[in-house]
């Protein structure tokens, strides 16, 4: 998604750091965001192996409050938030009537009678909307994106760098649990999340401390290998961690179960938007399934790729990029369910010609533990 016409693109807090940094700068989903600083691979294998810093503060913000807080969610969102402990953070997603989602996000539960939910750049206003929308329950909903700038420390590293700056020692947090504490000075909420495949943390504070927060976290991660790391990596790393993007595997014509989220889709929980469907297509089966697939050619897939399998065009890649740090070719495509053997060969047309792939499993990538 880019700008309209005429439109001027929105710009986080740490804009003039990007571009004094010599950052490449593009439009993405109407902001200006950096892609890359010293290069994708560089970025990518730094995560993988030391720590990268990420500016993700165009993501969106929602806070859900109130008595009926949680009857809202449990509505409009496919997992169980009923679950939840406070200060326990879930992959969710929002969902619409035909058992597809509007948006994937990551709900946060602060107490019974306040959430908070992380939303993609690109469907902020919608997701808004369509909560408000859902909100039959009486819950006050607010979209409180330009409270918060968000930076994302992922790495091996990541848990050494932040405990240098960071109050109180975020050694003992868990994966997908937060709580609020202080980096650098800063107050704000810090999370063990992330979509780089690896561990680290997301801390949203307000934006005023952008910069210096930015920058006293590269100085205390300089001598740990941190670099800044732009969109490219963010999106090759979650590509070999087999993480779905919206827009992508994911969309308002994708179901869960066809994406190949069926364990964020908590059916027995009772009724929620698009249940129905998707109870349906438990008991029938899938219309298409998404895949895992690796280059035998040497040609790497990209998006939009056709797919074929036995002479038949079944399919388009829906993600498709070399893996820096698995230095191999990769993608990932919905195919026929009676397709969908692991092993299985099959062809990828490239500017015309059939390029051989393989069905592998998902994730490409798995974190040593």
């Amino acid at each position: 998604m880019i700008a309209t016409a005429g439109e001027a693109l929105k710009r986080t807090a740490l804009n003039a750091i990007h571009r004094a940094s010599g950052a490449k700068m593009v439009d993405y989903c109407g902001w200006d965001m950096p892609v890359e600083y010293s290069g994708i691979t560089r970025e990518h294998v730094a995560v993988r192996t030391a720590a990268g810093l990420f500016d993700v503060s165009h993501m969106g913000e929602i806070e859900v409050r109130g008595p009926q807080a949680l009857a809202l969610l449990q509505h409009v969102t496919s997992n169980d938030a009923s679950h939840l402990q406070n200060f326990q953070a879930q992959y969710s997603a929002l969902m619409l009537p035909n058992g597809s989602a509007i948006d994937d996000c990551v709900v946060h539960r602060f107490a019974a009678d306040h959430y908070f939910i992380c939303v993609n750049a690109a469907n902020t206003d919608k997701d808004y909307a369509w909560v408000v929308q859902c909100n039959t329950f009486g819950a006050l909903v607010q979209n409180v994106s330009a409270q918060y700038s968000q930076i994302a420390l992922q790495g091996p590293r990541a848990l050494e760098i932040m405990a240098k700056v960071t109050e109180p020692d975020p050694q003992d947090l868990k994966y997908y649990w937060f709580r609020q504490a202080r980096c650098a000075g800063v107050d704000g909420i810090l999370a063990r999340t992330g979509y780089t495949g690896e561990d680290g943390f997301e801390f949203y504070f307000p934006p005023a401390s952008s910069e210096h927060l930015w920058n006293t976290l590269l100085d205390a991660g300089k001598a740990a290998g941190l670099i800044p790391a732009g969109l490219g990596a963010r999106n090759t790393l979650r590509l070999e961690a087999g993480f779905a993007l919206y827009g992508h595997e994911l969309d308002e014509q994708t179901t869960l179960l066809e994406a190949n989220l069926g364990w964020i889709t908590k059916l027995e929980k009772g009724s929620f938007i698009g249940r129905d469907v998707l109870l349906r297509q438990r008991a029938e089966g899938v219309a298409k399934k998404l895949i895992g697939f690796e280059m035998i050619d040497r040609a790497p897939a990209r998006d939009g790729y056709p797919v074929w399998i036995d002479g038949k065009k079944v399919g388009i890649v829906t993600s498709g990029s070399p893996a820096p740090y698995l230095k191999k070719n990769i993608g990932m495509a919905f195919v026929p369910p009676d397709s969908a053997r692991t092993g299985r060969e099959i062809q990828i047309e490239i500017r015309g010609r059939q390029a051989s792939a393989r069905i592998v499993s998902l994730p490409f990538y798995k974190r040593p533990k």
